[in-house]
């Protein structure tokens, strides 16, 4: 085997990788930001699977799993609590190798939260405050991660959640407002804020918050910033004169 390698090697200069190896981090990366499909996200949980088999205490595989799960969840039409809760297990565990790592209460924060949606008791203090507690603690350790995605989450939780639950829409403006500042190239910060300026009457700063989405997603094809692109349009077309 290993003459044969070596050969392929020499004579043709063919890399030859061992069954052994594994895939890199930022390989795995590159595949979940093109990934679209279930079957895409499957094969990437498969893959962190058998590295985190081998090495179980490597933080940055077990969020990156948490990652997976999380948006396999979102494909599935069944089953989707399993996945919610392998996002929380797997995030839970980067916590404890890494108390430090923002992305992995980030990513345990968006997947408590979306186990409470399934379960309907947002009414529930069992799960708003853990959801809260990990996505502020994220805006401690790194508030740009994911596109000031923590900011982001706040800014939704304060608008969805009735008053007498915290809901708050000064607080959800400050928090979208800040994810625009961290992160004023992604297009969704922008909608998220529009959306609450909308259900304030702020229409000026809601068109512009809108135009900017605009700009964002003028001329492009993927498909997540041509649905952002579509309710935007939805916002601007029912905002008062």
């Amino acid at each position: 085997m290993y003459l044969i390698a070596f050969f392929l090697i020499f004579v043709f200069g063919i890399p030859v990788v061992s069954a052994q190896n594994h895939i890199t981090l930022a390989e795995i990366d590159g595949l979940h930001e093109k990934s679209e499909l279930q079957s895409e996200y499957q094969s990437i949980t498969l893959q962190i699977e058998k590295i985190l088999a081998d090495n179980p205490n490597q933080y940055q595989w077990q969020w990156r799993q948490a990652r997976a799960q999380y948006s396999l969840a979102k494909k599935v039409s069944e089953s989707k609590s399993k996945y919610y809760d392998l996002c929380v297990l797997h995030s839970s565990r980067a916590i404890e190798l890494q108390p430090g790592s923002a992305i992995s209460y980030f990513y345990r924060g968006l997947c408590l939260g979306k186990q409470g949606e399934m379960k309907g008791v947002w009414a529930s203090l069992r799960i708003i405050e853990p959801f809260e507690d990990d996505m502020k603690r994220a805006v401690e350790l790194d508030p740009k991660v994911n596109h000031a995605g923590p900011h982001r989450a706040l800014g939704k939780l304060y608008l969805e959640l009735p008053f007498f639950l915290g809901g708050d829409s000064d607080k959800s403006v400050f928090h979208l407002k800040e994810a625009v500042r961290l992160a004023p190239d992604y297009a969704e910060n922008h909608l998220e804020l529009a959306q609450v300026l909308v259900k304030k009457n702020n229409s000026n700063e809601a068109r512009e918050s809108i135009h900017k989405l605009m700009q964002l997603t003028d001329n492009n094809q993927d498909e997540k910033l041509i649905s952002l692109r579509e309710e935007g349009i939805k916002l601007l077309e029912n905002l008062s004169p």
